[in-house]
């Protein structure tokens, strides 16, 4: 495609796309879950699965608004060896384990107000991490909660460790800027998902739900967290539409 056959609005809106794509922070893993555990970033490995009762798999959803491929995570509150959950090594993704940031959109489908972890890094032998709370609000315990986290629809998760100051945002705002060392990575440099500890106090805080998307960043993001960025297959239909604007551009051109 000649860019002289393209109209003006529809290089703008190239332009546009090009630089607001560029623009947004590469994350060094991302799990689309669309029939795979495998991450669409090339060189992260793929997610580890704890599925003791045999019951998660892949289905169907409809995710704020889109019909998409999810996980199903389906396991029991207790024992806390039939939980079930995903985990990442973060071994060679994350370089401090006390700067990174981690966004989730996710669902609990279980709706007693209880605790329930959303992420573990400390390989499952504290009850210390971040989690839905009682009161239906994120929660790093034991700091700080945010506001409300509705059961049984999806929501946008992130949270970003700065060096020990950990912020955490639901759906796009900040809830809770707090200092602590709970969510740094131990030694272990494993991140679980929904996955409650297995030794000391408070085991058994688990939910089922469904998740279609983590992205992993090996930087604490300052700003609100940018949307999703297009995928490629939607960038090339972009690219496509642009050639056919541009092409009936040029048959005008011939025309006249």
């Amino acid at each position: 495609m000649k860019l002289s056959s393209v109209s003006a609005p529809a290089l703008v809106l190239l332009v546009a796309a090009t630089a607001a794509h560029a623009a947004d922070p590469v994350p060094v893993a991302q799990y689309n879950f669309n029939g795979t555990l495998a991450s669409s970033v090339a060189g992260a490995p793929a997610l580890t699965v704890t599925d003791p009762l045999g019951l998660s798999g892949f289905g169907t959803d409809s995710v704020m608004g889109n019909t998409q491929t999810v996980w199903n995570f389906q396991g029991s509150r207790t024992p806390v060896t039939d939980q079930a959950g995903l985990t990442l090594n973060t071994a060679g993704l994350i370089t401090s384990s006390d700067v990174y940031s981690v966004e989730m959109v996710f669902k609990f489908t279980e709706s007693a107000n209880a605790w329930r972890r959303v992420i573990d890094v400390q390989n499952r032998q504290s009850d210390n991490g971040f989690y839905v709370d009682p009161s239906n609000n994120l929660d790093v315990f034991p700091v700080a909660g945010g506001a409300a986290f509705t059961n049984d629809v999806y929501h946008d998760v992130f949270l970003v460790n700065n060096a020990g100051v950990v912020t955490f945002y639901l759906d796009g705002s900040a809830q809770a800027t707090v200092t602590t060392n709970v969510m740094n990575l131990d030694a272990s440099q494993t991140m679980n998902f929904f996955l409650d500890n297995v030794v000391a106090g408070g085991q058994g805080e688990y939910s089922s739900g469904s998740i279609s998307m983590i992205r992993v960043y090996d930087q604490a993001l300052d700003t609100v967290p940018p949307p999703a960025v297009p995928e490629p297959a939607t960038l090339a239909m972009l690219l496509a539409g642009l050639g056919v604007v541009g092409a009936a551009g040029a048959r005008r051109q011939s025309r006249r």
